[in-house]
């Protein structure tokens, strides 16, 4: 009877482990190209989100002053033509090969969370 019980508590918690290996982070050991792609562009899509986010507050607190709302509208998209640009050129030297998105997301990634942080001092500072 121990014995028994013992093995269906063994097999509880290799049951567990098991649940657990399957929900764990995919992206925490992406071990292919196609893997980290797919990672890198799942984490730009949060920190593009994110930045909307971020903007829309923005635009929202400004209010009714147009004038400050075309500024920010065109630094925005100021800003979007130079990060794309400047990741484009992060790139470059990958272009064509398998490891080239995954560079461009990463260099897209981090050039947004920064500029998520400015708008959100800008958030603040208002």
């Amino acid at each position: 009877m121990k014995l028994l019980s013992l093995a269906l508590i063994m097999l509880a918690a290799l049951s567990g482990l098991s649940l657990a290996q399957k929900t764990k982070d995919p992206c925490a050991d992406a071990q292919t190209t196609a893997e980290m792609r797919d990672c890198a562009g799942r984490e730009y899509k949060q920190a593009d989100d994110e930045l909307n986010r971020v903007y829309r507050k923005l635009m929202a607190k400004i209010g009714n002053d147009e004038g400050r709302k075309t500024a920010l509208k065109t630094a925005q998209q100021a800003w979007i033509k130079y990060r794309d640009a400047n990741c484009d050129f992060a790139s470059y030297l990958n272009r064509g090969g398998t490891i080239e998105p995954v560079i461009r997301y990463n260099c897209m990634t981090s050039m947004t969370v920064s500029r998520t942080k400015e708008l959100r001092e800008y958030l603040e500072a208002d």
